[in-house]
């Protein structure tokens, strides 16, 4: 794996558990995240599983398995073994194949007319129950109810305490992340969908279960709006660098702050996308003044805790996409 790696620790006191090494992000040059990014040291368990998850939810000769393959062949780590770095091994083996269905279930249904689409988000929601039996799920030829349940048992059987939480978080993706039809032509109506149709809700979730930690109500109301601009950059970082590959999709709902962009203000793609960078930057500047303003306050450990994993994940997820053969290859 062509990685530069040295010692995990971010800061001297960093909270973060020692299960990942961070990595040269800004020797690539298209990177421009202000934050860090590693990679977990199960790294290669997590490339494993995601194969073994992609074949069972996915059928032969596939769109869905093609694109699978492409995204979990980044020489530069696996997108789960680096946005998810700071989980623990065994939890982030499972977490990712919980993911990857919900990535392969997207790229089912993102080409479906959006009927149909709800229909299909629906029926793989039916799946998710905390008495789910996978020996008696009837796949019915979509065999990513298969692959939901069996990893779902496992991810439910490891911490139970956490199961009902993990569920309802599960269902509201589901039921939330493709629930508009049509396409934007504004950028702030189209930022608070797009953190939930890119999942940051749930991966935001899955950070705090990868370390088996939790957040107060109270302590996560207070840093809400960082978490808010967080998701944000992450949304509209995958659009700048998905955008040559979306930009011909056959869709009835494109989602892509380029498109939205060149709609609202009536330029190219090329001024969009440079339009789109900076309000990222921005973003992330947001971000950072907002961490500030709130680390002038008592602060809890799982706050400082979280500040640290999640600007791993969004430094992460740069990283992954600014190296990714899916934004590459055009399919």
């Amino acid at each position: 794996m062509q990685v530069t790696s040295r010692p995990s620790t971010i800061t001297p006191n960093s909270y973060l558990p020692s299960v990942f090494t961070t990595v040269a992000s800004h020797d690539v040059p298209v990177f421009f995240s202000r934050y860090p990014a590693g990679i977990s040291v199960a790294a290669v368990d997590v490339e494993a599983a995601m194969h073994a998850i992609g074949e069972l939810a996915s059928t032969e000769g596939s769109r869905e398995r093609r694109r699978a393959r492409i995204r979990h062949t980044n020489p530069y780590g696996d997108p789960f073994a680096v946005c998810h770095c700071t989980a623990f091994p065994d939890r982030l083996v499972l977490l990712s194949s919980l993911v990857e269905v919900m990535w392969i279930h997207d790229d089912v249904t993102e080409e479906m007319d959006h009927t149909e689409a709800c229909k299909a988000h629906a029926e793989l929601a039916a799946i998710l129950r905390l008495d789910i039996d996978p020996s008696s799920i009837d796949s019915n030829n979509n065999p990513r109810l298969k692959a939901l349940a069996e990893v779902l048992r496992k991810t439910i059987d490891i911490d139970p305490a956490k199961a009902p939480a993990m569920i309802e978080m599960l269902k509201t993706y589901l039921a939330t992340f493709d629930n508009v039809a049509g396409n934007f032509t504004r950028l702030e109506e189209y930022m608070p969908h797009r953190i939930a149709n890119c999942g940051y809700w749930m991966s935001s979730y899955f950070i705090r279960w990868g370390m088996n930690m939790d957040l107060s109500d109270s302590d996560y109301a207070s840093i809400e709006q960082y978490d808010i601009a967080m998701g944000n950059v992450l949304g509209l970082t995958n659009d700048y660098f998905s955008w040559h590959i979306e930009k011909d999709q056959e869709t009835d709902r494109m989602r892509n702050a380029v498109m939205v962009l060149m709609k609202e203000h009536r330029v190219t793609a090329e001024a969009a996308k440079m339009m789109l960078l900076g309000i990222i930057v921005d973003e992330e500047s947001r971000a950072a003044k907002l961490k500030e303003e709130r680390l002038k306050s008592p602060t809890s450990q799982d706050i400082l805790q979280y500040f640290e994993a999640i600007e791993l994940y969004v430094g992460g997820s740069c990283y992954w996409h600014s190296t990714a053969p899916r934004y590459q290859i055009f399919e």
